[in-house]
Parts: structure tokens; C-alpha cells; sequence
């Protein structure tokens, strides 16, 4: 693994100094670890990896890649991805493109359109609920008193009978 740590270091081209600056360990230390002198401890082996974006294992066993590839965003891939249409692309290109002010002035009054509306929508689909809880209420208790209605009525018939 010292040798792996020496590579490493050369690749990223830098000195023992700025190298053991940036995981937190004097250049002695880093001296005597590359030289397989002094065992390289997790905790060293973690900040390098945070550090540098080093793949722990190549950096363990020599096994796989030296740096871990980060996942970027490809608007292209996300495009296909979600069957955007040749508009949509050309929209997000064009949004993407503009200057940061305009981006944050249109942003603010995109917001303004569709909060309300959304805030609106909500309270239209309740309030169709609460009138059709309402009526269904309403419908309950008719039918509650004609049932009562009835219940008083039929004992007078029978009694008239």
C-alpha cells in the first residue's frame, strides 16, 4: 500500500508537504508511511479517500480504478430517459443558457403562477368535497326523518284500520 500512496501522491502532483497538509499529518509521517516504515492507519486512509476522491480499494489492494467516478448529469441521458420532446430540450438548453438574473427573476414569477394555483386547486377540490359531504348529510338525515315519519304513521293506520 505505500507504494500505491507514493502513486497516488505523484499523481496528483504534489509534494510530500502539501499532500500531508491536506489529510491532516506532518510530512515525517507521510515520509515514513511511503516508505512502508510506518503503517497507514483507517483514519489516514479515509481523509485520503475524502480527500483526494480516491477509491478505497485500489488504495487497499491495487484492485479497480484510483479515483471513483462521480455520476454527472447528462441533460441528454435525462432527456431520453424521460421521453422529452425536442421543445423540452431546447427549453431547458435555452433556461440553462440564460443569465443567473434573469434565471432567478423568471424562477420568482414561475413560482407566483403556480403556487396560487396550486394553493387554489387545493382549496376548490376540498371545498367540492365539504359541499359534497354537505349534501350527503342532508340526504342522511331526510332520510332518517321520513323514517321516523313512517315509524309515527304506521301505528296511527293500523290503528285507524
Amino acid at each position: 500500500m505505500n507504494e500505491r500512496l507514493k502513486i497516488l501522491r505523484k499523481t496528483l502532483k504534489m509534494n510530500q508537504q502539501e499532500f500531508s497538509d491536506r489529510i491532516g499529518i506532518s510530512q515525517s509521517a507521510l515520509t515514513l508511511m511511503e516508505n512502508g516504515k510506518r503503517t497507514i492507519r483507517d483514519v489516514y486512509i479515509a481523509q485520503m479517500c475524502h480527500a483526494f476522491n480516491v477509491n478505497e480499494v485500489w488504495l487497499r489492494t491495487g484492485n479497480g480504478e484510483m479515483f471513483i467516478t462521480l455520476e454527472i448529469f447528462s441533460l441528454d441521458e435525462q432527456a431520453k430517459k424521460n421521453n422529452l420532446t425536442e421543445m423540452e430540450i431546447a427549453i431547458m438548453r435555452s433556461y440553462m443558457n440564460l443569465d443567473r438574473d434573469i434565471r432567478e427573476v423568471l424562477m420568482s414569477e414561475l413560482e407566483a403562477i403556480f403556487k396560487p394555483a396550486n394553493n387554489e386547486t387545493v382549496a376548490t377540490v376540498d371545498e367540492e368535497i365539504e359541499a359534497e359531504l354537505a349534501n350527503y348529510r342532508q340526504q342522511l338525515e331526510a332520510e332518517k326523518k321520513g323514517q321516523i315519519l313512517s315509524a309515527l304513521q304506521d301505528p296511527k293506520q293500523k290503528g285507524l284500520g
